[in-house]
Parts: C-alpha cells; structure tokens; sequence
C-alpha cells in the first residue's frame, strides 16, 4: 500500500516537473564583455540565422536595451532551445551591459515563450528576485508582451472573517493597465515601430 502511494505522489509530480522552465539563480551571474558593443551584437545575431524572438529590444519607456541570443546548454539533448535576455543598455547606472536578465524557453505556441526574468537590481551591480513570466510576440514580431505568471493556488484570509464581513473588499485583476513589453529594434521587424514616412 505505501509503495502504491509513492507510486502515485511520483507520478503526479513527474507532468509539473517536466514543464518548469529553465530556472535562474537567486542573483545573476556577473556580467559578460560580448555585450558591449552594439554593432558586434548585431553582426553576432545576423550571423547566426535569428530566430524569430532573436534580436535586440527596445523597452519604449525607458529606453532600457536587452539582446536575446540563443544558448548551449550541453546538458539538454540535441535540438533543445533555449535564450538568454541579456543588458545591452539600462537606465539605472548599476547594471552593466552584459548582465543576464532572464532565460526564456519555447512554448507548444510558435509566438509564446515561458520565461524566469530577474525584477529587481541588487548589490554589487547584479539583478535579484527571478519572476516567472510568459512572453507573446505581437504585431507580425516587432512587439514583445510580458505577462506574469500567477501562483496556481491563493489564501483567501477574508474566508475567516465573520460572514457580514467577508466580502467587503475584494481583488480586482483586471484594472485596466497597459501591456509591459519591448519592441524589436533589430533585426528590422515587418511592422515598424513607427511609421516611416518617405
């Protein structure tokens, strides 16, 4: 009987295991030189036969510059894809070029990607707080969309208030809040940014 039931605890985990992407560290690593220079940025992604979310990315409001370039990872077996989001050019003065944002892996969706993303810069220069989120190509490629994941289960604390109470506040998830997300600014998307006016 107790074996049956490790059996069925294993099996039940295997599924969950099995789709969790590619997790990052509590802080990212320390920052790599091939990223401080723009024009070998482009002629590295050129070269390489850019996938489709492959590229430099542009966040519209601040300014803040990432590259997503494909990785190796000798430990997956041959034809497993994975990329890294890395600084090329932040507002804040702390992050250098060359600082691992995220790691990204591809989805069942051609234009989806699941993704661990670092939120918060920490000491020494470095990003903290790994979040995961799904990220959505948009707009024939030129627009990338971040979503973040929720947790699967929640604790209502207003379910141990008395019952005239319990429903006096709730959450609304919906607020009505723009899209966060980049814009592809090479290689040069089918739909510009902006349009261009001859």
């Amino acid at each position: 009987m107790r074996s049956v039931l490790c059996l069925l605890l294993l099996i039940l985990a295997l599924p969950a295991a099995a789709v969790k992407p590619v997790s990052l560290p509590k802080e990212s690593p320390a920052p790599s030189a091939a990223y401080s220079d723009m024009g070998a940025i482009r002629s590295r992604i050129a070269k390489s036969g850019p996938h489709r979310i492959e590229g430099i990315w542009q966040f519209p409001n601040t300014g803040a510059t990432v590259a997503i370039e494909r990785t190796a990872d000798p430990g997956k077996l041959p034809g497993a894809v994975a990329y890294n989001m890395v600084v090329v050019r932040s507002e804040n003065r702390n992050i250098r070029p060359g600082t691992l944002m995220g790691v990204l892996t591809p989805s069942g969706r051609s234009d989806t990607f699941d993704a661990y993303i670092y939120t918060s810069p920490g000491r020494k220069a470095r990003l903290t707080m790994p979040k995961h989120f799904t990220l959505t190509l948009t707009e024939k490629e030129s627009r990338l969309i971040f979503k973040p994941v929720k947790a699967k289960y929640s604790l209502n604390l207003w379910r141990m208030l008395p019952y005239m109470f319990r429903y006096a506040v709730r959450k609304i998830d919906n607020t009505g809040e723009a899209p966060m997300g980049c814009i592809k600014i090479f290689p040069t998307p089918a739909v510009p940014a902006e349009p261009r006016y001859l």
